[in-house]
C-alpha cells in the first residue's frame, strides 16, 4: 500500500511539473513555479525568510534586471562523463536519461523562469573533453564561457592556476546563499577566498554522496541486527558492519556469483571510509590557510587507516573488491549485478548506483550512512569525493564577471524548488528509499552531514593513488607511504598558500 502511495504521489508531481512547463513564457512574477504547502512550511521553518518571497518560494536577493536577450553561456561535462555527465542544465536527449522526465520537466522549468525573468538565452555547451575546452578558453583568453562546471578537482586546479575569479570579490554574490553548499565553501575557500563551491545549481553534489546500501532480505534471513537500528542507537560503526559482513560470507567457489559476501566495495570506498571517521587530509588555520593534517603525528587519522587499511588486506574470505578479476568484463556493470543478485548483504554506493539499482531491479535495498569508526564519534559524516562531483565557478576569461555572478545566482535560487526538488524528494525519497519510511529517515542523515576535504579535491602529494595502491596491495603499510610523501605534500600545500596568502 505504502509503495502504491508513493507512486501516486509521483504521478501527481509529475503531472503539476508538465503543467507548470506549459504556462507560457511571460516575465511577470507569476512565471516562478508553484510551492507546495510542506515547501512554503520547510522554507518558513528554516529561518530563511530573507531569501524566499512571500509565497515560500526560494528566490535571490537581487533585483530582477532586463537582459535585453542576451546570451548566459555555460560549459558543463557531456557524455562522456557517463554516469556524472550533467543532467542539471540539459534534458530529454541531450540528458543521460538516468532520473526520468521528472527531473528533465524541472531543468525545463527552471531554464524556463531565468530565461523569462531576465530576458536571457541560456546557451549549454556539453563538453566530452570539459577541462581541455576550458584550458583553450583561458589560455585564449576567448571568453566563450560565462561559467564553467567541471569536477571539483579539476576546479581546484585551475584556481591553483589563479584562472578563476574570487566569487567573493564580486559585489552582491554572497557565497553563502541558501542555494550554494556551506560545507563546500569552507572546506575550499583559501585566505578567505573561494574560487569554487557546488550547491543547487548542479545534482551531482547529490549524486556523488556515499551511503552503505545494505540487502534487507539478507539482514531477515540471517537474523541480524537491523543496520536502521544500530544508526538510531549511534552502535552503527565500521567494527559492527564487519562483524555483520562476516556472519553471511561463504566464499569457497572461484565464481563470485556462487558465492556470498559481506561487503562488495572498490578501491577507491577506502578512503571515504577512512574519511567517514571525521579525519581530513587537511585542515585550516586560523586565517583559512591549509595545513596538513594527515601526518605520521595524528596518532587517530593514521591509526583510522591503517585499521580500515589492514581490515580490508584481509578480507578476502568475507568481501570482494569491483576490480577482483573475477569480474571478467565491465567491473562496474558486473559488479552492481552481483549485489543486486542477492550476493551481498553490504555496498558502499553513491547514489548514481542507488537509482540504477531501483531502476533495473527488483531487489529491496536499503540505505544507511557510512558508519562510525566507533561509538565515541559524534556524528555520521558523509565524505564526498570531489572526483565526479560538479563544481561551478567563473573562469578569467569570460566577457563579464558581475553578469556571470549574477546568472549564477538566478539559476541556482530557481533550482533550489526545482531541479533540487526533483531530484531529491521525488527520485531519492519518493522513488530509491521509498521501500520503508527509515530509509527516508537516513537520507536526512546522509545528506545533512557531507564534508569535503581539500586535501582530496587538491590531490596533494598524490594521496588518492596512495590509498588506492595500498588497497590494491593489501597493504596497510600507510606510515611509510606517508613518509615518502609528506614533504611533497607539505610543499604543495606551501605554495598554494603562498599563492593566496595576503
Amino acid at each position: 500500500m505504502k509503495r502504491f502511495l508513493a507512486l501516486l504521489i509521483i504521478a501527481v508531481l509529475a503531472v503539476s511539473v508538465l503543467a507548470s512547463c506549459n504556462t507560457g513564457s511571460g516575465t511577470s512574477e507569476s512565471s516562478a513555479p508553484e510551492t507546495s504547502e510542506e515547501q512554503q512550511v520547510s522554507a518558513e521553518s528554516s529561518n530563511d525568510s530573507e531569501w524566499t518571497d512571500e509565497n515560500g518560494k526560494w528566490v535571490p536577493k537581487h533585483k530582477v534586471v532586463d537582459q535585453k536577450g542576451q546570451t548566459f553561456t555555460i560549459i558543463v561535462r557531456g557524455s562522456s562523463a557517463g554516469t556524472y555527465q550533467s543532467d542539471d542544465f540539459t534534458y530529454g536527449e541531450d540528458s543521460s536519461g538516468l532520473y526520468g522526465d521528472i527531473l528533465g520537466d524541472a531543468v525545463k522549468e527552471r531554464n524556463r523562469i531565468v530565461e523569462s525573468l531576465y530576458n536571457v538565452e541560456l546557451v549549454v555547451v556539453r563538453s566530452d573533453n570539459i577541462v581541455n575546452d576550458i584550458n583553450t578558453d583561458i589560455s585564449g583568453t576567448l571568453g566563450n564561457y560565462d561559467a564553467i562546471m567541471p569536477s571539483m578537482s579539476q576546479l581546484s586546479t585551475l584556481a591553483a592556476e589563479n584562472s578563476l575569479y574570487d566569487l567573493t570579490s564580486i559585489e552582491g554574490f554572497d557565497v553563502y546563499a541558501p542555494w550554494y553548499d556551506r560545507n563546500a565553501t569552507e572546506a575550499f575557500s583559501i585566505n578567505g577566498s573561494v574560487y569554487f563551491t557546488t550547491g543547487d545549481i548542479t545534482i551531482l553534489n547529490k549524486v556523488g554522496a556515499p551511503s552503505i546500501l545494505f540487502n534487507k532480505d539478507m539482514v531477515t534471513n540471517y537474523r541480524l541486527e537491523s543496520p536502521y537500528d544500530l544508526v538510531k542507537s549511534h552502535q552503527w560503526t565500521f567494527d559492527k558492519m564487519v562483524e555483520l559482513g562476516k556472519q553471511v560470507s561463504s566464499t569457497t567457489n572461484d565464481d563470485p556469483f556462487m558465492n556470498n559476501y559481506g561487503m562488495l566495495t572498490s578501491y577507491g570506498d577506502i578512503m571515504v571510509m577512512f574519511g567517514a571517521s571525521g579525519e581530513k587530509i587537511v585542515r585550516k588555520d586560523e586565517d583559512d590557510l591549509p595545513i596538513l593534517s594527515f601526518t605520521t603525528g595524528n596518532e587517530r587519522a593514521v591509526g583510522i587507516a591503517q585499521k580500515v587499511l589492514e581490515t580490508m588486506a584481509n578480507g578476502d574470505d568475507w568481501m570482494i573488491y569491483a576490480q577482483d578479476p573475477a569480474f571478467s568484463s565491465d567491473i562496474w556493470v558486473e559488479s552492481l549485478r552481483l549485489f543486486s543478485e542477492g550476493h551481498a548483504l553490504f555496498r558502499p554506493s553513491y547514489f548514481s548506483a542507488t537509482t540504477k539499482l531501483r531502476k533495473n531491479t527488483d531487489m529491496i535495498f536499503g540505505i544507511v550512512p557510512h558508519p562510525l569508526m566507533d561509538s565515541t564519534q559524534e556524528e555520521y559524516v558523509s565524505y564526498c569525493g570531489t572526483g565526479s562531483t560538479a563544481g561551478i565557478a567563473i573562469p578569467k576569461s569570460c566577457r563579464d564577471k558581475d553578469f556571470s555572478a549574477y546568472m549564477i545566482d538566478a539559476y541556482s535560487a530557481y533550482a533550489k524548488d526545482t531541479v533540487t526538488h526533483a531530484y531529491y524528494d521525488v527520485n531519492l525519497v519518493l522513488k530509491d528509499a521509498s521501500y520503508d519510511n527509515e530509509s527516508v529517515e537516513m537520507l536526512d542523515i546522509i545528506f545533512g552531514n557531507i564534508y569535503y576535504d581539500m586535501g582530496e579535491c587538491f590531490n596533494f602529494g598524490d594521496i588518492k593513488t596512495v590509498f588506492n595502491d595500498l588497497a590494491a596491495n593489501r597493504s596497510s603499510d600507510i606510515v611509510s607511504k606517508l613518509a615518502g610523501i609528506t614533504d611533497k605534500m607539505n610543499q604543495q600545500i606551501e605554495e598554494l598558500r603562498e599563492n593566496f596568502a595576503d
